[in-house]
């Protein structure tokens, strides 16, 4: 089920949202559809234990796909640490919604993602020292990309 969210309360994380999807199962279809070519950032809710994920991409429909398939999960997961996929593996779809947070161009992507990590403070992320470095790297190449 998707629901439209209003941003004008600020004191409630949970509602920092453009849309959320309550059955990740039943709306796979539907959050390609109305999320591909866009980019902007996400966030993945545990409903059992109350832990999120924040997350952004220039396409966020094909980014999302990925969250789809168990066989990309398993192969990243055996490859490096990736605490959310361990999660949607381990808990399964019915037990996460997604809220599409912001839409947004692609020059303001990461500081965007930056600031949703630092306000809603996802327990899944990993640690922002190693994040700010990953960041630098992405912008890097982003300015070298647009020379």
């Amino acid at each position: 089920m998707k629901e439209n969210k209003n941003n004008n309360n600020n004191n409630n994380k949970k509602r920092i949202t453009v849309v959320t999807y309550t059955d990740l199962n039943r709306d796979k279809s539907l959050i390609y559809k109305e999320n591909k070519n866009k980019s902007g950032i996400y966030r993945f809710n545990n409903l059992i234990t109350g832990k999120s994920y924040v997350g952004s991409s220039i396409n966020l429909g094909s980014r999302l796909s990925i969250y789809y398939s168990e066989k990309a999960m398993l192969a990243k997961v055996k490859t490096r640490t990736s605490i959310i996929y361990s999660a949607l593996l381990k808990h399964g779809y019915s037990n996460f919604t997604l809220d599409i947070i912001e839409y947004c161009i692609l020059s303001v992507l990461i500081s965007r993602e930056e600031y949703y990590i630092d306000v809603l403070k996802p327990e899944y992320n990993i640690k922002i020292a190693i994040r700010k470095s990953w960041i630098y790297l992405i912008n890097n190449k982003f300015k070298v990309l647009k020379s």
